[in-house]
Formats: C-alpha cells, sequence, structure tokens
C-alpha cells in the first residue's frame, strides 16, 4: 500500500507504551514501564470503542508516571 508504513514497529515504538494479551471477552493491556492494566471489559462500548478507551488510559498512565513530556489528553466523544 502507497505510503503505508513498513514493518510497522516504527510506528509503534513512538506512540504505544503497552502490550495486549487477549482475556476471556475482552483484551488486557499492560503499561511497559509498570505493572499497571486495564481491561477493555471495564470500560462502557456507550463512550466509544473499548480498545480505544483502554488505549488512552494505559497511554496517560505511561505520560503521567514515566514520560518526561506528557501525552495530549484523548478525549473519546460519544456517538450521541
Amino acid at each position: 500500500m502507497p505510503g503505508a508504513p513498513s514493518g510497522g514497529k516504527v510506528y509503534n515504538q513512538g506512540v504505544r507504551y503497552y502490550t495486549t494479551k487477549p482475556m476471556n471477552g475482552g483484551t488486557t493491556f499492560k503499561c511497559t514501564f509498570c505493572e499497571h492494566t486495564v481491561t477493555t471489559l471495564a470500560f462502557n462500548v456507550t463512550n466509544g470503542n473499548r480498545r480505544t478507551q483502554a488505549a488512552a488510559e494505559i497511554n496517560q498512565n505511561a505520560a503521567l508516571l514515566h514520560l518526561r513530556t506528557p501525552l495530549p489528553k484523548l478525549t473519546v466523544r460519544s456517538a450521541f
């Protein structure tokens, strides 16, 4: 695909501060810097995609506790 990043690793190294692991009915997100975890099941689907909400929360954990430059706050908007 033209313009697509090759290999995906360069993209992930810049923005992903978590690993994921499937679990019954959802996904667990774990901070790469500490033991903090969140699961998609902890979020309400009416607030948007659960994976997006979990990724935003775990990235906020990394930004607030582990990174020198905080990430911009992500807002999940309702479709209503």
